[in-house]
């Protein structure tokens, strides 16, 4: 039976409303930011990584404004973006290595992407659970545990807000 489906998943993401994101910019900042937390610098509608020196520098020339980066503001509100749940008995034996490469794919995405970045690490009874800043890096956590430790991924996204849920279990 063809057309079942009310809506594609171009509709659903066009019903998220963006304009009341409060970690999304307003526009684009009157020319260029530096981050005062995270040392992000925002130039050319793109955010970058530089070191702590240049940062500062930036930070204070006139050039440039203080601001306070989308990720930044997530992680001092405490409203991640994505949540990675990860249970199942391969834990025991893998967490060690599990962490590891959360932790390396974290500096590998922040290096293109200084917005993404995982806000906590909670460890439970039951399993872990990793917060991250934005949906999409914790889909990509999500498919790097699956190629890693051939777990089962369930990804679950908000139909109102920018929020992934991706449960990873074996």
């Amino acid at each position: 039976m063809k057309g079942t489906k009310k809506y594609s998943n171009s509709t659903t993401k066009k019903a998220i409303d963006t304009e009341k994101d409060p970690y999304l910019l307003k526009g684009t900042p009157k020319g260029r930011a530096v981050c005062t937390q995270c040392a992000s610098v925002y130039d050319n509608k793109r955010w970058a990584l530089v070191s702590m020196e240049d940062a500062a520098g930036k930070a204070e020339s006139k050039d440039f404004i203080s601001v306070l980066c989308p990720a930044c503001m997530r992680i001092k509100d405490d409203f991640p973006g994505g949540y990675v749940t990860i249970k199942g008995d391969f834990l025991r034996e893998h967490k060690v290595e599990l962490l590891n490469l959360v932790r390396n794919k974290e500096d590998i995405a922040r290096s293109h992407n200084p917005l993404e970045r995982v806000m906590a690490i909670k460890e439970g009874t039951e399993g872990i659970e990793i917060t991250t800043t934005t949906e999409k890096f914790a889909q990509m956590l999500g498919k790097e545990i699956h190629k890693a430790f051939s777990a089962k991924v369930d990804y679950k996204w908000s139909a109102d807000v920018k929020m992934a849920r991706v449960n990873c279990t074996r």
